[in-house]
């Protein structure tokens, strides 16, 4: 897996942080260019150790500053390429500065698009748009941006591909399909998160010898621009020192007591998914409240599950009563039976786990803030929860999961790629996950995990964290092993309880 840092930033702390540097270095960042553009160089050899020939498209900024440093290299090495730019850079900007140094060493800067039945090159460095866009890119750099992704070079992005919202993640136009990003001085939101994961390929990370550890969280949380609260990622390795640990003399009722609630007829399927998780995860009983027409499959395909006939009114009071934990929502309608059992959870003092139409009945209601509550809703069901099109949820994702935490209390996971954490302290993106779970089924699996692990005592942060990461390394795992289509949720839960037990 990518090792990244821990700590992710703003455009507008990343200018802090460079503006902070320069105050201690002689008022400039240039040497932080040449870092950034030999930091690429260096990503080129490693692929390609001789590259036939390496076009590089530069912008006017500071992005296509550190393209002018890579055609330095390839220049001083003799290596063939050509350059293209998008009009000059700033007179007396350090880009400007990289744009003559790489002319005095004898280097030519085309201004046009090379004729489209010239030969193709086997490398493409993107330089042309940094971390400031907020919208779609404009003529001529739309074309550009066309052009490059239709020569099928293997193309390195200049810290972001040129057409991703830095901040955000949005796409909001024409993108460069990278085939690695090469990340400078911090990880920015936007390539975490949202469309730009589609986009960044491999994300590799340059420090440029900056350590960004020294800034606190007070020193960045004021600046104009910036979330309201600091962004972590976060990953299996970083995670499982939190995950459960089960002591030599525990039994059964030590490791927490599950009540999944939900397989109406024709969805019991997914509160059996649900219940297996939670077993896999570490859970010592699990109860699952569901349609009586639904209990023989479900003692058919794991008769270590317990069975409650949610219909019945003194058997649902009786399991509400007994459960630590109750996860509500994994195929479970929305009936007026259905209401009737959401209330009598939420009556309890029980913690709870809400998914699926939980969220979609919490949705047709007026908000309710509550902190012992964790919601997990997919985009379509945040934008039902928040009022808004599914787009503007994906078109900020943080923001997003921010807004609900803020209205309805407790922990919120935005699931998605880059899925977003947010207790209301922080945002934590999950590094995590595989396209071999887009299927029916696995939020419901990954209910079950995250209700396990708060039933067996972790915090309300550590079990949505340590669910959402155990479930996208499973996930991931599944889809590596036998290819990512046709992967089932079923197909995690070897994976799931290797990862629960330490074992990667």
């Amino acid at each position: 897996m990518r090792n990244l840092p821990r700590r992710v930033f703003t455009t507008a702390q990343i200018k802090f942080i460079e503006a902070d540097y320069a105050n201690s270095h002689n008022g400039h960042t240039y040497d932080l260019m040449e870092k950034a553009g030999l930091a690429v160089f260096k990503h080129i050899l490693s692929v390609k150790p001789k590259p036939d020939e390496v076009w590089i498209f530069c912008g006017k900024g500071n992005n296509g500053g550190d393209g002018y440093i890579v055609a330095s290299c390839l220049k001083e090495r003799g290596l063939r390429h050509r350059v293209f730019a998008v009009g000059k850079p700033r007179q007396g900007t350090e880009a400007s500065t990289a744009c003559e140094y790489y002319l005095s060493l004898g280097g030519v800067i085309e201004e046009r698009l090379p004729d489209e039945q010239v030969k193709k090159p086997d490398v493409i460095v993107d330089a042309l748009l940094g971390t400031g866009i907020s919208s779609s890119p404009r003529a001529p750099l739309d074309d550009w941006i066309y052009f490059i992704n239709k020569c099928h070079a293997y193309t390195v992005a200049v810290d972001i591909p040129s057409g991703v919202c830095a901040d955000t993640g949005h796409v909001p136009g024409d993108c460069i399909n990278a085939s690695a990003t090469v990340c400078m001085l911090g990880l920015k939101p936007g390539l975490l998160t949202g469309d730009a994961v589609d986009y960044v390929g491999q994300l590799l990370f340059a420090s440029l010898d900056v350590d960004t550890s020294t800034y606190s969280d007070e020193d960045l949380e004021s600046l104009q621009g910036a979330l309201p609260l600091p962004v972590f990622l976060s990953s299996y390795e970083s995670s499982c020192e939190d995950l459960p640990k089960r002591a030599i003399s525990s039994n059964k009722g030590d490791n927490g007591k599950v009540l999944i609630v939900g397989g109406s007829q024709g969805m019991g399927g997914a509160a059996i998914i649900s219940g297996i998780g939670a077993l896999r995860a570490g859970s010592g009983l699990v109860k699952v409240a569901l349609d009586p027409i639904n209990i023989p499959a479900l003692n058919s395909v794991c008769p270590e599950l317990m069975t409650v006939n949610y219909l019945d009114d003194e058997a649902i009071d009786s399991a509400i009563q007994w459960a630590d934990v109750i996860a509500l929502g994994p195929g479970l309608g929305q009936s007026s039976r259905v209401r009737e059992l959401l209330n009598r959870a939420y009556a309890s003092d029980k913690y709870i786990v809400c998914d699926a139409d939980s969220l979609n009945i919490m949705a047709k209601d007026s908000p309710s803030y509550n902190e012992r509550r964790i919601i997990t809703p997919h985009p379509g069901e945040a934008g039902r929860l928040l009022g808004v099109s599914t787009e503007e949820v994906n078109a900020d994702r943080l923001m997003a999961a921010y807004t609900l935490q803020q209205r309805y209390g407790g922990v919120v996971l935005l699931k998605g790629a880059g899925s977003v954490i947010c207790n209301g302290k922080r945002f934590v993106i999950i590094d995590e996950g595989s396209p071999a779970m887009a299927v029916g089924g696995m939020g419901d699996l990954l209910t079950g995990i995250i209700a396990s692990f708060l039933g067996q005592g972790l915090t309300f942060s550590q079990s949505v964290i340590c669910g959402a990461c155990v479930h996208g390394r499973a996930g991931f795992l599944a889809g590596e092993k036998e290819g990512p289509v046709g992967t089932f949720p079923s197909d995690l839960n070897y994976f799931v309880r290797r990862l629960v037990n330490g074992r990667s």
